[in-house]
């Protein structure tokens, strides 16, 4: 395939350019409308090994399939102006990523800021990202068909180069190292920028679908309980009668008892107006004369006619009242006739106090609340959106080029390709829309932010590294020479090298061909030697950290490695705000059992309490140790402060049930232990000597208490010395 892609330049070009407009069609897209070129590698390659002229035609091709995606013109200007100096740079031996990093810096960020802020409508704010994002892009693609022309040297066989000057070591070894740093770099921030963007919008969609469900909740919750309370009160006032100043005064009480009503009323057969609330409705001499009528109104007919409770859709009020509303009614019945209404009950609901439920949202500054009526008209909106009440709700679905999970809508410019907010939505059962809406520019301004950073980083390593990777070859060049020679023997002929290897390797090569064989005998004596005595110096290790932190008696760990692991402990629970819980445990009447059964017996009788230790608290994280003569330590990390004193209290049980067998004795022994804890949040103290100090006292007060029990301290506030709870354990 390669000796086709380089049978002649003409055939070479073709097929580059070829390969260049195809890819270009399917640019990879990463964030938003961010997308990432790859094509355009084709003529970084045939400005290296074709020259300009065919550079340019090859980047013309590359720019025909990005304006089929684009239709933008500047492409057949930047692009074929790129490969021409990339080409005459090859001429003049520069490589071509130093080559890409002087024009993106002196010509095509300055020429495609002015292109985009005299022949685009974009706004002047945005430009010097895209700019920025641009010559990235640069970068990447001018890498990426470098590192293709030094990992398929068989390309380079075609190549028009006049330079015929051997290659200096230093040169290219600071190259190479430079190229394959600064591409890694840059595919690591592109792919953190990735993650981080996704990330981010994972968690934007799901609060925002979990406000959405929350606040449809509540929305629903408050329509239902308002809902209920019009079906009560038409029940109370079906019980009632049917006398107006009963009606009215009820009314008004109930009216207080639910204040979320605007308005109340109570409509008789006809619809005309029996009671109402406010009480001085009624004083209007359309309702006094019953000339007012609601009969024509869905929520009178739907309550009236339907005999079911009703939630009509938003709509303005009447003469009753002028405002947006919502009507809730339910029919009332009169007590000779129960199956037939004698009217209805009504109350408005005040769209206003939908602002209470929008405030539960915690974010409420930075997302808004949409929410409309099965006739998709507008009930309630946030004030930012500036979207009345009543008016009938457009947006138009937007970001269809931005490759993004979250749901993008507009609202005001409605023929934006550029998305105003992003959103989810949820369905009330009774037909009500609801949407949560966060503007989208400031996640755009996160990203646009992100790989800004991320990218002057990126160059400030590159420098970096084009520095080191200068400094590193220049010390190997220096040096390798001297290196060789002494261990050179003059005795053997090395093979010849290519004629085209540099000329540092060619000495190299032939001092260190003829020491070959002695170095890699010596390599390997030395290595076995290493071998046996590292293996014998990791088992001599184990061995002493064994000794160092195992108690030899009863193989808990000893006091110093409980004083040393308390640290990382206590600062691990810290960082996660968890309990800890020190104890301390000494064997009753241990004095007795060595004065009268011997040594050999207490020593069984500690090494038992050990075992039982060891099985009773094995977590991970417990730190089990034996402190001294009978006492036991143990550090319990991310312990239920609520819990302990019963745990411990189960082995204190456990141990007095245990028989300790004793040679020599008739019947075994059964041990007690008196245990003093502290329990409290890890922020309590750094310092173990601290939590010592209470636990030790426990253990006092539980000895002078008559021994067997456990006296516990649990201490409910961060800072030592404050309120604590103790809690003794009686036998």
């Amino acid at each position: 395939m390669l000796s086709f892609l380089t049978a002649s330049p003409p055939r070479t070009a073709i097929i580059l350019a070829i390969c260049g407009f195809l890819l270009n069609l399917y640019p990879l897209p990463l964030f938003a409308n961010v997308q990432l070129i790859l094509g355009n590698a084709a003529y970084v390659i045939a400005a290296v090994i074709l020259g300009p002229r065919y550079a340019v035609a090859v980047a013309l091709a590359c720019a025909a399939g990005l304006y089929a995606i684009w239709g933008a013109e500047h492409v057949f200007v930047i692009f074929p102006l790129e490969a021409l100096v990339l080409a005459l740079a090859k001429r003049r031996g520069i490589y071509s990523l130093y080559a890409g990093v002087g024009f993106w810096l002196l010509i095509g960020m300055p020429l495609f800021y002015l292109y985009g802020l005299t022949l685009t409508p974009l706004p002047a704010s945005h430009l010097p990202f895209i700019a920025f994002k641009q010559a990235i892009n640069g970068l990447f693609y001018i890498g990426l068909g470098a590192l293709l022309l030094m990992i398929l040297p068989a390309l380079m066989q075609n190549t028009t180069s006049h330079s015929k000057a051997p290659v200096r070591f230093s040169d290219k070894l600071t190259y190479s190292f430079t190229l394959f740093i600064s591409l890694a770099l840059l595919v690591a921030a592109l792919l953190f920028n990735q993650f981080f963007i996704e990330r981010q919008q994972e968690l934007i969609k799901k609060n925002l679908q979990d406000n959405a469900v929350h606040l449809s909740q509540s929305t629903f919750d408050y329509l239902r309980e308002h809902q209920k309370a019009i079906t009560q009160g038409a029940q109370w006032l079906s019980m009632m009668g049917d006398s107006p100043e009963k009606q009215q005064d009820w009314l008004t009480q109930f009216n207080h008892g639910y204040p979320a009503f605007l308005t109340m009323l109570v409509a008789n057969e006809q619809g005309n107006i029996v009671a109402a609330s406010p009480a001085a409705r009624m004083m209007d001499d359309a309702i006094q004369k019953g000339e007012y009528s609601v009969a024509d109104r869905h929520y009178f007919k739907e309550a009236f006619y339907n005999q079911k409770p009703f939630i009509s859709p938003v709509f303005l009020g009447r003469g009753f009242g002028s405002d947006p509303i919502v009507a809730i009614s339910a029919p009332v019945y009169g007590k000779a006739n129960v199956r037939h209404p004698s009217g209805i009950l009504e109350g408005s609901l005040d769209l206003n106090r939908f602002v209470l439920i929008d405030r539960q949202n915690r974010h409420h500054s930075e997302q808004f609340l949409l929410l409309t009526d099965d006739n998709n008209r507008v009930i309630y909106a946030s004030a930012p959106l500036d979207i009345p009440a009543l008016s009938e709700f457009a947006s138009a679905e937007s970001g269809r080029e931005y490759r993004t999970s979250l749901q993008l809508i507009n609202l005001h410019d409605l023929d934006n390709p550029n998305p105003e907010y992003i959103y989810a939505e949820e369905l009330l059962p009774n037909g009500w829309r609801l949407l949560v809406l966060s503007p989208f520019a400031p996640l755009m301004q996160l990203a646009e932010t992100q790989f800004l950073r991320t990218c002057i980083l990126l160059i400030i390593s590159m420098v970096i590294s084009f520095y080191l990777a200068r400094l590193i070859s220049r010390m190997l060049t220096g040096s390798l020479e001297t290196i060789a020679n002494e261990f050179s023997s003059p005795g053997e002929q090395p093979k010849p090298l290519p004629a085209d290897a540099p000329a540092e390797v060619q000495t190299l090569y032939q001092s260190l061909k003829a020491s070959q064989r002695q170095l890699m005998s010596y390599q390997l004596e030395l290595e076995e030697k290493v071998a046996t005595r590292t293996f014998e110096l990791e088992k001599a290790n184990q061995k002493l950290q064994a000794l160092a932190e195992r108690d030899a008696l009863t193989g808990l760990y000893n006091r110093r490695h409980a004083v040393a692991g308390f640290a990382p402990l206590q600062a691990l629970c810290e960082r996660s705000g968890e309990a800890i819980a020190v104890v301390i445990l000494d064997l009753d009447f241990f004095k007795a059992i060595n004065d009268n059964h011997g040594h050999l017996a207490g020593d069984e009788c500690l090494r038992q309490v050990a075992t039982l230790l060891a099985q009773s608290f094995k977590r991970d994280s417990d730190l089990v140790a034996r402190y001294g003569g009978e006492e036991f330590l143990l550090i319990l990390p991310m312990t239920n402060a609520l819990k302990i004193e019963h745990h411990l209290n189960l082995f204190r049980e456990r141990l007095a049930r245990h028989p300790v067998s004793i040679p020599g004795a008739d019947e075994p022994l059964y041990l007690s232990i008196s245990v003093g804890a502290l329990v409290a949040n890890a922020s309590f103290s750094d310092s173990l000597e601290t939590w010592l100090k209470v636990a030790d006292d426990n253990l006092y007060q539980a000895k002078a208490g008559g021994r067997n029990r456990v006296i516990c301290t649990l201490i409910n506030d961060d800072a030592p010395g404050r309120e604590q709870e103790q809690a003794p354990e009686p036998n």
